[in-house]
């Protein structure tokens, strides 16, 4: 029987090109941003998954606490990890990551000169006993056992020696040392959070020979053995750190405990934490997840539509198989066959342009579209329900309508589809309502976005660039600044941490001096070049000179080293700007003297507020040069500049990053939500806008002798279009007041997670809807004038 209503289906479907067209269109437009989202949330949900025992593996991070403010961070002491493999029987073992980017790029060379890399790493022997990726070459529990020892990713063996195989037993220089290659690894996997390139034994490092309860700059992961209460692991770490803390939290008022982190909750947990790549703010994905149903319902929307315009094409065709006998549940089986026809056309189109939009979505959304997902067994058997449960949700209303009709009342020339107009038109409320709130939402993100790109940062972000600055070039900085700012396309160059974009590192000052509060502050090192550098504002007291002392020359307790206070750090004091001046403070384990007071700068991203800073002298401390060029064309200066550089550091390329893109980049995930809104907003005006195509031409031809009578009588076309227009008009309406008020509500929620937001104004809601209204007007207009062009003769023949 259903073979039969399949090949009746295919017979209709082509009788019926155009309306099998524009659903096909529809559903398959609907579909495949669905799976495309499906596929995006399924990836991001699928971090860190793919380790044996991942949900007994747990990250350790701490919560530092001074002077009543809490800082979290996601790295830990060198000693903490032997300390839980010799005390705690809980773990069956764990390792240590030093993520070395996070101070500076290193220089690898592998006999053909060198190249600067970012992703290098030192990690312990235990590393692939908690992170089981498959080794290419190596023996396993050797690899990273001695010191000077590196593995290598595919893609980086590949890179540097052609194969995995020509790679093991060779020498790899880094930093000029040599490294034995003693093994190579499998890439990392896209829904990873770990990323790297290069991956040394941490026993060359110094805290990998002696361990030490500081810094706390390493990434910490403890695998529990099977069966381990971790609520009762989490309840033994205090007493761990009395044991070995105590006496210093004492002295110095200050606490921090513990606390783990699933590692497959990294990814998507707390976007405060720095991590060793980018993670998603799970809330995106609930936005996207509930975009995706929209659409879907959009396109089912639309079928509904139009399936119940056909109907009166079709009554004769009804009337006639009831006549012949046909049962209800035969003719509904039938209607739902075709809705069943019409989705599964459109899965198979989805996953073709799944294919085929592959490349630029990659780019999107930053790692590669598979489709291994849908084409697994499970991927089957849920395309199979999801085309099922779409047949269902499209065909059941019109199949309903169609097949509940009187042989009689379908046979006749006057048929009334039902009392459920009510209904169709509620349909076109809910479309217009989504596609209008998605616009507006759209319009609004975009507003965000351009506010963050063009607010007053403090700093002068534009003709700045950034080039990583190894120490060991610090004792040249001095002749290599001047000789760059002799070639006159360098106006103002300075050493400094970090750029200003993200500054990392975090301090504390003490009572001493003339303070008596513990503050918590982020410290920025640079030279005595780095305000004019950066565009810094002083508004009270002195720059830095040249002949300033530097933190590390603390012999001299007694006057202190200059610093510098920001706004915020000088009210958390309790003082004034003008006051704060002279003042001397405990901080960074000597006397400091209060030089200048900067004006604030948002020296990380505009989600958070401007915390209190302290800036001083310390070159040894900076990672990064910061070269101010001239204005115009940047390619002459950056030639200049690099041949130059070529010159002065002929073992070290000239890399360089435009601050202004490394701040755009922070806000990279809010400009992916800008683009898919904008998207999926269009698709779903244009699966709406067909949608009420659907719903006009039922009007139209249910009011064709209306028109035929009021365009002999005299009515002009623009008549008939505010006849046909004038309902829907109504239903446009109050889509836009639903859609306000719950966009109203969205974009008030979303910008409660940037400390800086920009002001919600009337426009993106007026241009929404009044776009919206244009292109319905143009298509009430189009579908008005084919009815308008039939002639009255034959519309009123029958009356």
């Amino acid at each position: 029987m259903w073979k039969n209503y399949f090949k009746i289906s295919l017979r209709n479907l082509q009788k019926r090109k155009l309306y099998a067209g524009i659903n096909l269109l529809g559903l398959t437009l609907a579909i495949t941003s669905f799976l495309a989202i499906g596929l995006f949330i399924h990836h991001e949900w699928s971090y860190d998954r793919m380790y044996t025992g991942s949900d007994r593996i747990y990250r350790i991070n701490q919560e530092f606490t001074m002077g009543g403010e809490s800082q979290l961070a996601s790295t830990s002491p060198s000693a903490l990890m032997p300390t839980l493999l010799e005390e705690f029987p809980e773990v069956e073992t764990g390792t240590l990551v030093f993520d070395l980017s996070i101070f500076s790029s290193v220089m690898i060379d592998a006999g053909t000169g060198n190249s600067e890399e970012n992703k290098f790493a030192y990690v312990d022997e235990r590393f692939f006993e908690v992170f089981d990726f498959r080794l290419l070459a190596g023996q396993p529990g050797r690899i990273l056992s001695e010191p000077n020892q590196i593995v290598l990713t595919e893609n980086t063996a590949n890179r540097y020696f052609g194969s995995a195989q020509n790679a093991e037993g060779k020498i790899l220089k880094v930093e000029g040392k040599d490294y034995l290659i003693t093994g190579v690894m499998e890439n990392f996997p896209s829904n990873s959070h770990l990323d790297f390139d290069f991956l040394a034994s941490f026993k060359t490092h110094r805290h990998g020979r002696e361990p030490a309860w500081s810094p706390s700059n390493y990434y910490s992961y403890v695998k529990l053995k099977e069966g381990a209460d971790i609520a009762d692991f989490q309840a033994k770490l205090p007493a761990m750190i009395e044991k070995y803390l105590g006496a210093d939290m004492r002295e110095y008022g200050f606490s921090f405990a513990f606390f783990l982190q699933p590692v497959k909750a990294i990814h998507l947990g707390n976007q405060s934490l720095n991590s060793i790549k980018p993670g998603t703010d799970i809330q995106y994905l609930y936005i996207f997840a509930v975009v995706a149903l929209l659409l879907v319902v959009i396109g089912v929307i639309n079928y509904v539509n139009l399936a119940t315009a056909e109907a009166t094409e079709r009554h004769k065709e009804v009337g006639l198989r009831k006549v012949m006998g046909a049962e209800r549940f035969q003719l509904f089986g039938q209607f739902v066959a075709e809705s069943m026809v019409l989705t599964a056309a459109a899965v198979g189109l989805s996953l073709v342009g799944i294919y085929l939009l592959s490349e630029p979505l990659t780019g999107l959304v930053g790692f590669k579209i598979s489709l291994d997902p849908l084409l697994s067994l499970p991927g089957w058997m849920g395309i199979l329900l999801f085309v099922i449960l779409i047949g269902l949700l499209a065909g059941i209303y019109p199949s309903l309508i169609l097949s509940g009709m009187r042989p009689i009342q379908a046979l006749g020339n006057k048929v009334k589809i039902g009392s459920g107009a009510w209904v169709r038109k509620g349909l076109v409320v809910v479309q217009f309502f989504f596609s209008i709130g998605l616009l507006i939402a759209t319009l609004l993100v975009k507003d965000q976005l351009e506010y963050m790109q063009e607010v007053n940062l403090g700093y002068t972000k534009e003709r700045l660039i950034s080039i990583n600055f190894h120490y060991n070039l610090i004792p040249k900085a001095e002749a290599i600044q001047q000789e760059l700012v002799r070639t006159g396309s360098a106006e103002t160059i300075a050493l400094a941490a970090n750029m200003p974009v993200h500054v990392k590192a975090k301090y504390s000052i003490f009572p001493g001096g003339d303070n008596d509060r513990e503050v918590m502050v982020t410290g920025y090192a640079g030279d005595h070049h780095l305000l004019k550098t950066a565009g810094l504002e002083l508004i009270s007291g002195q720059d830095f000179s040249e002949t300033d002392m530097m933190r590390n020359q603390q012999a001299d307790t007694v006057s202190g080293y200059p610093i510098l206070l920001n706004e915020t750090s000088v009210k958390e004091l309790g003082w004034s700007v003008e006051d704060a001046v002279g003042k001397k403070v405990n901080f960074g384990g000597g006397t400091a003297w209060v030089k200048g007071v900067v004006k604030n700068f948002y020296f990380n991203s505009l989600h958070h507020q401007v915390g209190p800073m302290v800036i001083f002298l310390n070159p040894d401390e900076t990672n990064v040069m910061l070269i101010r060029i001239p204005a115009g064309d940047p390619s002459a200066h950056l030639a200049s500049l690099g041949e130059a550089w070529k010159t002065l550091v002929p073992d070290r390329p000239f890399n360089y990053q435009f601050v202004d893109q490394a701040y755009a980049q922070q806000y990279r995930s809010e400009e992916k939500v800008g683009i898919l809104f904008g998207v999926f907003s269009g698709l779903a005006i244009f699966i709406a806008l067909m949608g009420l195509f659907g719903l006009v031409s039922y009007v139209a031809l249910r009011r064709t002798r209306e028109i035929g009578i009021r365009k002999v009588l005299g009515a002009t076309q623009t008549d008939v279009v505010g006849v046909l227009a004038a309902d829907f008009f109504k239903l446009l309406f109050l889509a836009a007041l639903l859609a306000i008020a719950v966009t109203w509500w969205f974009i008030r929620s979303w910008l409660q997670g940037f400390a800086h937001q920009t002001a919600v104004e009337i426009y993106p809601f007026l241009t929404a809807i009044l776009l919206v209204l244009l292109l319905s007007v143009l298509t009430i207009f189009y579908r008005s004038w084919k009815v308008y062009t039939l002639n009255p003769s034959k519309t009123l023949k029958n009356d």
